[in-house]
């Protein structure tokens, strides 16, 4: 902005323009989005500047690491100083009241900043995120208030109370307020939804809490601002502060209201966005008197790190139903060790046929013990951004389907198992635009999930169901309970460990119909071993069946009076469900995926008989695979014999081959397996695309 280029030296100037020389950073006008309160009325800078500047006070609440969040405020206090003529003054609550003679004197040019930071105890963003307010202040020759209550003394007030604020030397009287007032019942009821689960931190009494550290801090902002607004009549006081000091106009606002009253002071709050289109003034109105927006682009230096924000695509799988013109929608959200294509594939033939089925994939993916691609939604202690972010994607998801496809907007289910269940609860919380129902299955991250602070307003989610298999219901009840307090519909039920008691949780908050069950034809289907994938792949097959109308169940042991006709082996070849023969025509065959085709590598497992050896090579020969994919090729290697996975690789190698998919020929092995399988490989993967999977189950159910 023209004013704050003026208040900059030359040299500083120069350094400005040369840094910011084809750097994509937007303006200012561009990275913000203003919006008056009281009638939801968009402002631009210039409105946004002339209203504060016939105010009295200007409360500016931040989020203290956000870049453009220290732009605007830059701008306010820039535009403040040219329409009031200079008569600003600027209170900060980053310096507590016993550095104000340090301050002072490095205004005054007494002092020089090294000496002055030496003093001062500057917060660790300091330079990033404050000093340019500081410099503004200094060229304009205007006070700054050091504003805040010094730490030793609210940490003695706070561990002695009345008896402590009484004994008080006449030295340390003179950094704290004459009498200390106390917080509302309503500041305190936020107070305790910020820090729940916090040990030591929130409830008691008004009484008790008179002299909490929260109250101390607001205490000495409100009276400081109120004596900067008394010996500076004729200056508009900007006093910057934490957004939830000045939210509501309660907290630090309302104790310089009690010592100043008359005085016109206005709020306004800085609020962070992924993306300007994201705000909701309508929710947020009560907040303050004005909004900013502020489109989230950089990070200050906080927990050691500095960040920037960038595009990422979030993607997912989506298949509407036919014929079907307001289709209701699952968003499923896979757990850590499901692949997003089984997921999907489970899905549509659960409820495809009456419903839109929407699979994210996961945002950090990883591979599992047993070498199948999976992932996370969070990594490491970066959990709020990221859980954060997931949310958004969620809104944008919603929102792009609603618009594009045949869905009913008021029948969309969220839901999700495991670490995907602890992001469900995260959006019923924290998103302001997803009025949907949601369903968490044995969520994860409860412990660190109940740390996080309540919002203050009602969550957007419509409705939320915990449903718990291996999580306690009574570890669900605690959850609920907040969700509950906070006025969502929000009910807790335990569920067996069947896909259908899954399936007909999300069929009845989709309102489907039921799937029609004939009893008396039956299925049974057996797995080799009682892995979690395995039992995951066998669903898929289930779930075929029981669209078709059969009963159906999956175990590892059937009951000796089973006709046999009613059991089917889920084992590739031998007297198993899936006889070679299923391959001619390619299907069941997985692809190794890329633009341009890849190999797959079918393992054959130690012991296999010479006739299916056989089998697997004619299917080789005769190119079965290119039936599915004309980029396809097979090539058959054996655990036990040769050619062997590596030597196979070489000769591909030498072919000019680069992309393989390693798979063994059965339906589905164990994490042992595959890590013998890699370990057999060694170095002869150096250098090429290699994947893997752990078995021909979920290509066979397609």
């Amino acid at each position: 902005m023209p004013s704050m280029l003026r208040s900059c030296t030359l040299l500083s100037l120069l350094s400005v323009l040369v840094a910011q020389e084809n750097r994509p950073l937007p303006e200012l006008a561009d990275a913000t989005r203003i919006v008056a309160t009281a009638d939801l009325r968009p402002l631009d800078w210039p409105a946004l500047l002339a209203e504060l500047a016939r105010a009295d006070v200007v409360f500016l609440g931040e989020t203290h690491v956000d870049d453009t969040t220290h732009r605007a405020e830059l701008a306010v206090l820039e535009g403040l100083l040219e329409r009031r003529g200079g008569k600003v003054v600027l209170s900060l609550e980053m310096f507590e009241r016993d550095v104000q003679p340090a301050v002072d004197d490095w205004l005054a040019d007494r002092i020089d900043e090294p000496t002055f930071l030496q003093r001062s105890r500057p917060w660790g963003n300091y330079h990033t995120a404050y000093r340019p307010l500081l410099l503004a202040a200094k060229a304009a020759k205007i006070p700054v208030i050091a504003a805040n209550f010094p730490v030793m003394l609210r940490r003695k007030l706070g561990s002695g109370g009345k008896a402590a604020f009484d004994a008080l030397t006449a030295d340390e009287r003179a950094f704290v307020p004459t009498e200390i007032f106390p917080a509302s019942a309503a500041y305190w009821e936020r107070v305790d939804r910020a820090v729940r689960g916090h040990m030591g931190m929130g409830g008691g009494s008004d009484g008790d809490r008179l002299y909490d550290g929260q109250n101390l801090w607001d205490n000495a902002m409100g009276d400081a601002v109120a004596k900067a607004r008394a010996a500076h009549p004729e200056a508009v006081v900007l006093h910057v502060a934490g957004g939830f000091h000045v939210a509501y106009r309660d907290g630090t606002v309302a104790q310089f209201a009690r010592r100043s009253q008359g005085s016109k002071a206005v709020v306004v709050a800085i609020a962070p966005v992924p993306d300007l289109h994201a705000a909701h003034p309508a929710r947020d109105r009560e907040r303050a008197d004005h909004i900013i927006y502020a489109r989230t682009l950089a990070r200050d230096f906080h927990d050691g790190t500095y960040a920037v924000e960038v595009p990422a695509e979030v993607r997912y799988l989506l298949a509407t139903p036919h014929d079907v013109t307001a289709a209701p929608l699952l968003i499923w959200l896979p757990d850590r060790g499901t692949r997003p294509e089984d997921a999907f594939a489970f899905w549509r033939q659960a409820i495809g046929k009456h419903a839109a089925v929407a699979v994210l994939e996961h945002p950090f993916p990883e591979t599992q013990d047993d070498l199948a691609r999976g992932g996370r939604y969070v990594a490491g202690d970066s959990f709020r951004g990221d859980y954060s972010r997931i949310t958004h994607a969620l809104e944008r998801i919603v929102e792009h389907i609603t618009r594009r496809q045949a869905v009913d907007p008021q029948r969309i289910l969220i839901a999700g198992a495991g670490d995907a269940g602890a992001v469900v609860l995260w959006a019923a919380l924290y998103s302001e635009w997803l009025g949907v129902d949601m369903i968490a299955f044995d969520p994860n991250d409860l412990t660190r999930l109940g740390m996080e602070a309540l919002p203050d307003q009602k969550p957007a989610a419509r409705s939320l169901r915990l449903l718990g298999t291996t999580v306690a219901k009574e570890r669900l009840d605690g959850v609920a309970a907040d969700y509950q307090k906070l006025g969502v519909t929000t009910t807790v039920a335990a569920i067996d460990r069947s896909s259908v008691a899954r399936v007909d949780a999300v069929g009845a908050a989709l309102l489907l119909p039921a799937n029609p069950t004939g009893p008396a034809d039956r299925v049974v289907l057996q797995l080799e071993n009682d892995l979690p994938r395995a039992r995951e792949w066998a669903e898929l097959h289930a779930q075929r069946l029981r669209h078709d109308g059969k009963s159906v169940t999956v175990t590892t042991t059937v009951p000796a009076a089973t006709p046999s006709e009613q059991v089917r082996k889920l084992r590739v070849g031998g007297d198993g469900a899936f006889p070679l023969t299923v391959f001619a025509d390619g299907k069941g065959l997985p692809l190794a995926g890329g633009p341009f085709g890849g190999t797959t590598i079918v393992v054959l497992p130690a012991g296999i008989s010479d006739a299916e050896a056989a089998a697997w090579q004619e299917l080789e020969k005769s190119r079965a695979i290119k039936k599915r994919s004309m980029f396809a090729n097979l090539s058959i290697a054996r655990q036990d014999g040769s050619p062997s996975v590596a030597e196979l690789l070489q000769q591909l190698r030498q072919r000019g081959r680069s992309r393989m998919l390693i798979v063994p020929a059965m339906f589905c092995a164990d994490a042992a397996t595959m890590q013998a399988l890699r370990a057999q490989v060694g170095d002869a993967g150096a250098g090429l695309d290699l994947a893997w999977l752990p078995g021909l189950g979920a290509e066979l159910a397609k």
